[in-house]
């Protein structure tokens, strides 16, 4: 069996992933990723952006509706553009400090890391306009992280990276959420889970899915699995729980595995990173 996943080339084959679920009774999401199903990281490969990729990652009805980018927390989100071709998605965690996908930092068109000041982080970003803009000065790549494997299940565990940028933005960060599995379940369940990112197939504008579904955590690696409307470019994009006009970050969409139960989607979750985060903001 052979799968596409994105290289910022194009589309090429890779190997195939598993592993096991640990979700309440309730969830019967074990089966859902038992026959071995394809990982496909989810950053945009290097198209025109008004090009019409295949929906990767989107199942049935396509529930991804427009967000809007000049008020929070839409406007904390943003394009991350490479100047390498290709974009992923990012949100802003400090004045100066932006949470992503690590893959999105890697070219594999020639092996090596993008240099941060190849990276641009546009907040807000829809059709031309935006509301800060600022390139990278620093990238912090989690300990371990081997981009050369970055579709096995230990490396797609460690897939985030936070981007220092050059200058700040003033614009109010997305606080990490402090919630429990638990607790982050039942706010999922009760509707509150939102993933917001710039698709390739719409990627002049923040599309979101709200509402859509958390299945549980992983077993043997640190990684969510969500049911959510999400495709090439989405990399990287916060996954969110929003209430009375509160909004926290709970994890990083990184790739989507279709299955013989339908597509699902992996995250890593916020307890991966958030030692990590603290580190960077008090730094600052």
């Amino acid at each position: 069996m052979r799968f596409s996943v994105p290289d910022f080339r194009g589309l090429v084959a890779a190997s195939l992933l598993a592993f096991a679920l640990a979700v309440p009774a309730s969830v019967q999401a074990d089966s859902l990723l038992a026959r071995r199903p394809p990982l496909a990281p989810t950053a945009a490969p290097a198209t025109p952006f008004h090009s019409r990729l295949p929906a990767v990652g989107i199942e049935g009805a396509d529930d991804r509706v427009p967000a809007d980018s000049r008020v929070w927390p839409w406007i904390a989100i943003g394009r991350l553009n490479r100047e390498v071709g290709g974009h992923c998605t990012a949100a802003l965690i400090g004045p100066r400090q932006v949470l992503t996908a690590a893959h999105c930092l890697y070219n594999p068109a020639d092996a090596r890391w993008i240099l941060p000041g190849e990276v641009h982080f546009v907040a807000g970003y829809r059709r031309g306009s935006f509301a800060g803009h600022a390139v990278g000065a620093r990238f912090i790549i989690a300990p371990g992280y081997d981009p050369k494997h970055a579709t096995e299940p230990k490396q797609m565990a460690r897939d985030w990276a936070i981007i220092e940028l050059a200058a700040p933005l003033g614009i109010k960060p997305i606080p990490l959420s402090v919630l429990s599995l638990r607790d982050t379940m039942a706010a999922a369940r009760a509707g509150e889970m939102n993933v917001a990112g710039y698709a390739a197939d719409h990627g002049e504008i923040l599309l979101r899915h709200q509402g859509c579904q958390l299945l549980g955590q992983a077993s043997d690696v640190a990684l969510l699995v969500h049911r959510c409307d999400v495709t090439y470019g989405v990399s990287g994009a916060p996954l969110l729980l929003l209430e009375n006009g509160k909004a926290e970050i709970i994890g990083i969409h990184n790739a989507v595995a279709d299955t013989s139960k339908g597509v699902v989607a992996t995250a890593v979750p916020v307890a991966s990173f958030a030692s990590g985060v603290a580190s960077a903001l008090s730094a600052r």
